[in-house]
């Protein structure tokens, strides 16, 4: 689509009635344009105040719910080398990764939605991460970050924080 305005417009249309994130590579080949085109147009979409989110699994307007009922933020620190094994414990447990996020001492917060909810989703990130060779955001900060996490009960995340604990990714 040549008319960018027309297909901003169609963008917010599509976010707006999907119940799950729409990934860029999706909107790219629905609209027959370059990836980075699309980055460009969801940045000028923020920049005329639509709540637009970016998250591991693709683009979702803000008034969407994120995460489950019960949530939880968690202080952890590990290496790049256990980030996989940090996020499969949570899952493992039924829980899901809301979102990642750091307290850097001259930006201030920078957090960054996840919305890891299956193995599906945690593959997809991680072959992102792989490709990129991306390095987590808490490298910015001694490897410590907060994730929130949620779930459909309490026991769940309990659960979660017991074996974060075990294997020594909680800090208290």
């Amino acid at each position: 689509m040549n008319n960018p305005f027309k297909r901003r417009e169609q963008i917010l249309q599509l976010l707006e009635s999907s119940d799950e994130p729409i990934s860029g590579k999706q909107l790219s080949q629905q609209f027959d344009v370059s990836r980075q085109i699309i980055v460009k147009d969801i940045s000028i979409l923020k920049s005329q105040n639509y709540n637009i989110d970016s998250t591991s699994r693709g683009y979702v307007v803000n008034n969407v719910q994120c995460g489950k009922r019960y949530k939880r933020v968690i202080v952890c620190q590990h290496d790049n080398d256990r980030m996989e094994e940090e996020l499969k414990l949570i899952l493992d447990n039924g829980a899901m990764i809301d979102d990642v996020a750091i307290d850097h001492p001259v930006y201030g917060s920078i957090k960054a939605d996840l919305m890891i909810e299956t193995y599906e989703d945690l593959s997809k990130f991680i072959s992102e991460m792989e490709k990129f060779e991306g390095q987590m955001l808490a490298h910015l900060t001694d490897n410590l970050h907060l994730h929130t996490i949620s779930a459909h009960t309490e026991k769940i995340l309990d659960n979660a924080v017991r074996d974060l604990k075990e294997h020594h990714f909680i800090i208290e």
